[in-house]
């Protein structure tokens, strides 16, 4: 192998960047224990030299006070030649407590070096004059200790003299004295220290870096041999486990990367399943926006062949031959209304009114209904919990997910068998739902459909919110209403789970969250209409149809109509008959300006206008979810003349 090859692959080595690492660490760590042990040594040195120096002076001090006291040099030579004789002394000084000198001797060595001088004790006096106790002085390459020379003993007994105990009583400074004790020793000790620090240490970092290799090649080597078998596997294609041939950390690693591989072909397999649901959620997404933009035209148009078809049913007697067929229209117009709004439905596109609703009281309202649903051969059980369901829900959605759910059930039994609805609670935490899923965990209200029928495969239930998909007899289902369901759960933030199995039934799962207790919707009935008192109404439609149609119905009721074409017509309208008019009745979609922009100008000068807005469908008037936004007055197409009526009225008595 080249050279150049060879340093390559040693610069990418995970062994040699460990085995550098850990040289580092290991030399950082010998060199701070290496400063800390000498400074500690030298402190502790240092703390030795100045204790003798200091016991040294008291001693000295202690034997002195006869001659100090006499003043007499003679009397302290003995004193003081024992001082001498301590390893480092230098100079000895006895001074009285007037400054003068009784008795001063160097040693023997120091006649060797007259030229090495020391400072005049004079200059040092004044400092210690004061000090009660033994007191250390340092030069550039001496120590001085001076302890003061008292009247009376302030020790015991020689024992409390050499441990420095404390004085039991108190006498008068006589004089002083000084001993001078040289550095060198001291130097010498340290220069030994920190040699013998530096061996110890250089030992500690050779023996530690042969330690730490050994130990890198033990990890590195296995691991070689892992990456070895991993290449190989790679370039084989197919997984096959690498053999483990160690129980030590290596072993364990190889045990984890067969997990690991075997983990990775499960999310793979599970990265599809994810995938295919996605590609489900964005088809059915897809055919909710494209029933959305079918349904607003079919609104218009079913919203003159209803209102014009009731105009025109009202003013033939119940005789009138031709009644039958007028009354065959309007079936038919109500059975193309439902389609349209299960559309909606599906789609998430359906304009709702949800209100705080306990959720037993909707179940316990629709139960009768129901009933008459199923045949006889049918046992329909009903079980309720004990606890208030309150859920945010449009009442009225709930009805119909209900009356479709026991329908698809009965028509699963057609030789009878049992319908099951109940409903409890349950709080899901984040484990319950899968990662497409945009459930918030929490506290659920759970609405469960149970039958006895054939059940579904697997292939069948995958589908069975799929628009139009349909297992009934041609003729006998639109595959629109498990579709509506599942849009009508959704716009509530909910969810459903399907549980079948062939032969053995049916059980569908509706969660809705619970919301925390409030004012509890009522149930209102239909407001009665009644005429109008020559108010008037802007109606400003850019459908000529559904327009013509409102001008009739309002004027046949008394109320005074001005037509709009479109949103610049209606401001035009409104600047003509200003202070004349009572409500504005605002298409929303509208060429030129839309209804919102319409009433967003005209009440920068009427702010008290009432308003009322009408749509197939639209985004601009309710929010994202499909829900009314507060405070607005909306109907939605395709609407009844009665309907129309009394909203107007409502929106007037505002």
């Amino acid at each position: 192998m080249p050279l150049s090859d060879t340093m390559k692959r040693l610069q990418g080595s995970f062994g040699l960047k460990f085995f550098a690492l850990f040289t580092l660490l290991i030399a950082i760590i010998s060199v701070s224990f290496t400063i800390l042990f000498f400074h500690q040594q030298r402190s502790t040195l240092e703390a030795n030299i100045a204790g003798e120096g200091k016991l040294l002076a008291r001693l000295l001090a202690h034997n002195s006070r006869l001659g100090v006291f006499a003043e007499n040099g003679e009397l302290l030579k003995d004193s003081i030649e024992g001082i001498l004789q301590n390893d480092g002394v230098l100079f000895v000084s006895v001074i009285s407590a007037e400054g003068k000198a009784l008795r001063e001797q160097p040693h023997k060595n120091m006649l060797k070096t007259p030229e090495r001088g020391f400072p005049h004790w004079s200059t040092r006096l004044e400092r210690v004059k004061k000090a009660t106790e033994p007191v250390m002085l340092e030069g550039n390459d001496i120590f001085e200790f001076w302890a003061p020379v008292v009247s009376m003993s302030l020790f015991p007994d020689a024992e409390s003299l050499f441990f420095g105990k404390e004085a039991t009583t108190s006498g008068k400074t006589i004089g002083y004295v000084r001993i001078i004790v040289d550095k060198e020793p001291l130097r010498k000790k340290l220069e030994i220290l920190l040699l013998t620090s530096v061996i110890m240490a250089t030992g500690f970092l050779l023996l530690a870096t042969i330690l730490s290799y050994m130990i890198v090649r033990r990890i590195t080597r296995p691991l070689e041999r892992l990456t070895a078998e991993i290449k190989s596997l790679e370039q084989g294609g197919a997984f096959e486990p690498v053999p483990v041939q160690t129980r030590d950390e290596i072993g364990r690693l190889t045990s984890a990367f067969n997990h690991m591989a075997e983990t990775l072909k499960k999310r793979d397999a599970e990265k599809e399943i994810l995938a295919e649901e996605l590609r489900h959620a964005q088809k059915m997404e897809a055919i909710g926006t494209l029933a959305g933009g079918v349904a607003h035209d079919f609104n218009n148009i079913l919203t003159a062949i209803v209102g014009f078809g009731t105009l025109l049913q009202r003013s033939l007697k119940p005789d009138n031959p031709y009644r039958i067929y007028v009354d065959q229209i309007l079936t038919a117009a109500d059975r193309a209304t439902t389609l349209v709004k299960r559309l909606l439905a599906f789609g998430r596109k359906q304009v709702i009114a949800p209100r705080p609703t306990n959720l037993n009281d909707i179940v316990k309202s629709i139960e009768k209904l129901l009933l008459r649903l199923v045949s006889e051969d049918i046992d329909f059980t009903l079980s309720l919990a004990n606890e208030q369901l309150v859920c945010h829900v449009d009442s009225g959605q709930i009805d119909q997910i209900l009356m479709n759910l026991v329908t698809n059930a009965r028509d699963a039994m057609p030789g009878g068998g049992t319908i099951s609805l109940s409903t409890a609670s349950d709080f899901l935490d984040e484990g319950f739902f899968g990662p497409v899923e945009e459930i918030k965990p929490g506290r659920y209200a759970i609405l469960t459909v149970s039958d006895t029928g054939t059940g579904m495969d697997e292939e069948t239930r995958e589908r069975i919110f799929d628009p139009f998909f349909t297992t009934k007899e041609v003729g006998k289902g639109t595959g629109l209403g498990l579709s509506m369901v599942y849009g009508i759960v959704k716009q509530h933030n909910g969810f459903i789970t399907v549980d079948s199995e062939l032969e053995k039934g049916t059980t569908l799962r509706i969660y809705l969250p619970i919301v925390e207790k409030m004012n509890v919707a009522e149930r209102t009935s239909e407001p009665l209409v009644a005429r109008g008192n020559r108010e008037t109404v802007l109606v400003a439609e850019d459908d000529k149809d559904v327009r013509k149609l409102s001008k009739h119905v309002l004027e046949r009721q008394g109320y005074t109509v001005i037509e709009a074409v479109d949103g610049a017509d209606a401001l035009k309208r409104f600047q003509e008959n200003q202070g004349g008019i009572d409500l504005v009745l605002l298409d929303v979609v509208m060429p030129k300006k839309n209804g919102q922009t319409v009433l967003e100008e005209i009440r920068k000068v009427q702010p008290s206008m009432k308003a009322l807005f009408i749509s197939g469908y639209t985004q601009d008037i309710i929010n994202r979810k499909g829900v009314i936004d507060e405070g607005i007055n909306f109907i939605a197409k395709p609407v009844k003349p009665d309907e129309l009526l009394a909203k107007v009225q409502e929106v007037l008595q505002q």
